[in-house]
């Protein structure tokens, strides 16, 4: 079983809570760590990925056009039978008012047949710019073992340095 940890950041909070969930699951499982940006071929990344963490900045209440765009190249139900969890960053308030990509990204991709191991998650930044507040790193190694829990995996490993 290995994991992908795909992302998107715009002000580099959300690139540390993806390091953070995959430095975590890195303790269980062969993790790759990528941004948005990265990647040449989103069909080819996700090939052969068990578990599939993706995660965005809340942009205009929902979804970054990177991720949108991303997650658009997906074919319907291509997803059949992934595990995957879903995390956004987004301001302190009630989801109503802030809005939350993880939620809309969590709906997207049980679309595509995806199997969303645990509720979508959502990480609180000060200001438009952040910086995360304080805790939320470790919210994230907590949610990523909630992760690992739900889908029957436990941590063995410590200190493994990520693949990019």
């Amino acid at each position: 079983m290995n994991a992908l940890v795909l992302y998107d950041s715009r002000y580099g909070n959300t690139e540390r809570v993806a390091e953070a969930v995959a430095l975590a699951l890195q303790e269980a499982l062969p993790t790759r760590l990528t941004a948005v940006d990265e990647l040449d071929d989103c069909r080819e990344a996700l090939r052969e990925v068990d578990l599939l963490v993706v995660g965005g900045p809340t942009h205009r209440h929902g979804v970054s056009e990177p991720l949108r765009t991303l997650l658009g190249c997906l074919e319907a139900r291509e997803l059949d039978g992934v595990r995957v969890a879903v995390f956004d960053t987004r301001l302190r308030g009630a989801r109503i008012v802030t809005g939350s990509a993880a939620v809309r990204l969590g709906r997207t991709l049980r679309r595509d047949g995806a199997w969303l191991v645990v509720p979508p998650a959502s990480f609180i930044v000060e200001g438009g710019e952040g910086p995360l507040l304080s805790g939320e790193l470790d919210r994230a190694r907590e949610w990523t073992r909630d992760v690992l829990q739900a889908i029957g995996v436990r941590a063995r490993r410590l200190g493994t340095p990520v693949a990019r």
